[in-house]
């Protein structure tokens, strides 16, 4: 107990996180300025989504990073697309829980063998599941929706190049490893399987539950499932679970006060920065940063009744991160029936 608790709330060192946080906050501040300049903060989504870009490939090369980058964008504002379309779907809500279900199965897949960091599917739950958890646009909407992700993402990534080369700070991250052969390591704890399971048993339960967000539970199913289990993944879990059910109650009062959009890009920035820097350190001191931005930018994408949206919002995390936690814990107790046993004597 003692050395969980250790894992806990250790806090590891830094690995120049403030670099990365100065990127993220330039590639995701400037297209956030350009569109409260522009008096469209509902494509804050879109901008959001490409921008995330910026997170991927922090102990890369910058070259390796850049190219990392410019897939995750591609990632990105393809699941963004597909998202799009499946709000067109009919039998709603069910079609379009589907389709963000393989979205992330498709994503676990493709990061066990890129082995991208942040790992797991989530971002790209999150870029399909906001838009087809939404109305149905018509083209012209969805083609602007997908311009502002696309251009965003190329921001990103040259965000980062430039970086590289204005500051010479590339030495420092660790070079990119070779593919091969990283998908048989990977899957070998059941990583993806088991996100399968989680986040299409999160979805069918909130179906059932007649929750309006229902991308939001198999989000927050993949988060404990995604965890892999080297090393300490009880903490690892505990970080996910608890700094995401944290970061909702973080968010209630700043949905709540309504804020105008100035301050809606403030704030946004501050949780950016805050992510990037703790990231590295505590993850679960990270997530509460990360959970109430999610949530920032879905409410300015789709503005509603504020006290209806936590409601959900925070029924689908129980749901979801329930069924993780379970998921996950069946996982490691099949990891350790198979574990090989010393007999004595």
């Amino acid at each position: 107990m003692r050395a969980f608790g250790a894992q806990l709330f250790h806090f590891g060192p830094d690995g120049g996180a403030w670099r990365v946080a100065v990127r993220c906050v330039i590639s995701i501040g400037v297209p956030m300025l350009v569109l409260l300049a522009t008096g469209r903060l509902d494509l804050l989504g879109a901008a959001a989504f490409g921008a995330f870009a910026a997170v991927f490939g922090r102990e890369l090369t910058p070259g390796a990073r850049a190219r990392l980058q410019a897939l995750m964008g591609a990632g990105l504002a393809a699941s963004v697309v597909i998202g799009l379309a499946a709000a067109h779907l009919p039998w709603q809500p069910w079609s379009s829980t589907i389709v963000v279900i393989l979205v992330g199965i498709v994503a676990s897949v493709l990061g066990n063998i890129v082995q991208w960091k942040p790992a797991g599917p989530l971002f790209f739950i999150f870029a399909s599941g906001a838009f087809a958890g939404g109305p149905a646009l018509g083209l012209a909407g969805a083609a602007l929706i997908a311009v502002v992700t696309i251009a965003t993402s190329a921001l990103a990534v040259l965000v980062g190049a430039a970086a590289a080369l204005l500051t010479g700070c590339g030495h420092a991250d660790r070079p990119d490893r070779a593919v091969r052969g990283r998908w048989q390591d990977a899957a070998g704890d059941g990583m993806v399987v088991d996100v399968v399971v989680a986040s299409t048993l999160a979805g069918a339960v909130a179906l059932v539950l007649g929750l309006d967000h229902v991308y939001w539970a198999v989000l927050s199913a993949v988060v404990p499932a995604s965890v892999s289990l080297r090393g300490p993944w009880v903490a690892k879990g505990a970080h996910r679970v608890i700094g995401t059910a944290a970061g909702v109650a973080l968010a209630a009062p700043l949905l709540m006060l309504a804020l105008p959009g100035w301050a809606v890009v403030v704030v946004a920035l501050v949780l950016q920065l805050g992510t990037e820097l703790f990231v590295p350190r505590n993850y679960g001191l990270a997530m509460l940063f990360i959970t109430p931005l999610a949530l920032l930018i879905s409410s300015a994408a789709h503005p509603g009744d504020t006290a209806s949206l936590l409601f959900d919002r925070f029924w689908a995390t129980v749901v979801g991160i329930g069924i993780g936690m379970l998921v996950l814990t069946v996982r490691a107790a099949r990891a350790r029936s198979r574990a090989p046993r010393t007999v004595l004597g």
